[in-house]
Parts: structure tokens; sequence; C-alpha cells
């Protein structure tokens, strides 16, 4: 049961590191886009997004939206999160159920707006959407999870509440460029 209270420790983390970060003050574009290829996923992103490469808790990166304005101190971000649960009998399913037991029982205000399973590009993902507040400020999470073989892969948009249907689209296309190898 330890093993998921990883992927709580990076979104409070993933919080605190977008918040007062420095950056340009532009909307983000979408016209041209860049890649992360590794052995086993790919993905895309804005080219104006930043990428920071993941130092602790089973982060493989981070991506970081511009400021929109000198007052903005959090950039909305999408990361992701790599475990690997050999030996535990974990399946999606019960991965998507402990996470949400978690969300609720450890994230200030938490509530899960929706949670689903889905297919992307062929493989089973299970999505989970919720709102939680963190050093008193209110968050909106849209949360993807995949499993293959023994690894799970939990890829999270993280936004302020009143800016999440601002990043939505361009989010939702970063979460859905995700593909397993």
């Amino acid at each position: 049961m330890k093993h998921f209270y990883i992927p709580m420790v990076m979104i409070l983390s993933i919080a605190v590191t977008s918040c007062n970060s420095t950056g340009k003050h532009s909307l983000p574009q979408t016209s041209a886009w860049k890649s992360i290829d590794s052995k086993t996923y790919s993905i895309s992103y804005p080219k104006d997004w930043v990428k920071e490469s993941g130092q602790q808790f089973g982060t493989e990166f981070m991506l970081m939206s511009a400021r929109t304005s000198p007052n903005d101190d959090f950039k909305e971000n999408v990361n992701l999160v790599l475990q690997d649960f050999e030996n535990s009998g974990i399946d999606l399913k019960k991965y998507a159920e402990i996470s949400e037991l978690q969300i609720i029982g450890n994230m200030d205000s938490a509530r899960i707006i929706s949670s689903k399973a889905s297919k992307e590009h062929g493989e089973a993902v299970h999505k989970i959407i919720y709102t939680a507040s963190f050093d008193k400020r209110p968050l909106k999470f849209e949360q993807w999870c995949w499993m293959k073989g023994t690894s799970v892969f939990v890829l999270t948009l993280t936004c302020e509440t009143d800016q999440f249907d601002a990043y939505k689209e361009v989010g939702e296309e970063i979460l859905g460029s995700f593909r397993l190898k």
C-alpha cells in the first residue's frame, strides 16, 4: 500500500514547484510542438512549454506552461510519474480505486468530479478529474493512468481551478499524444 503514496506526494510537490516560478508572460501557443521519445513511451507538447526532468519519486518529467502575466504565480503543468508494482497483483481498475481513496483522504477539500475507464490509441486508460486545495490554492487535476506489465504510468494535468477551462484543450492534446511502446 505504501507504493500508492508516491503519486500523492508528487502531485503536492508539483503544485509547490508550479508556484512562484519564473517564465514568459504569454498565453500558451500550440502552433509547434516538441516531443519526448523514451524506450517505453512518447509524448508531444507545445514548444513554449518548458520541460523539466524528474528528480524524485518516480517523476519522469514535468511540462510547465508559460506565465500569463507578471502576477501569475502558478504554472499549469503536465507531469508523468512511473511506478512499478511487480508481484502486487494490482490491476488498472484496483489502482484507480486506491488512487481515488487517497485523493479524498489525503488532499484538502478533494472532490472527485469523474472517474472512468476508457481506451486511448488501443490501450486501456483510467481517467480521473478532481479538485483539491493545496496551501489554500484551489487546483483542478485531470489524471490519466495506464498499466503496462507491472508498470503504471500516471500522467496528470494540474491547473488552478479558475484556469482549468483555458488549459483543458491544450492539456488534453498533450495527454492524448501520450503513447506506450
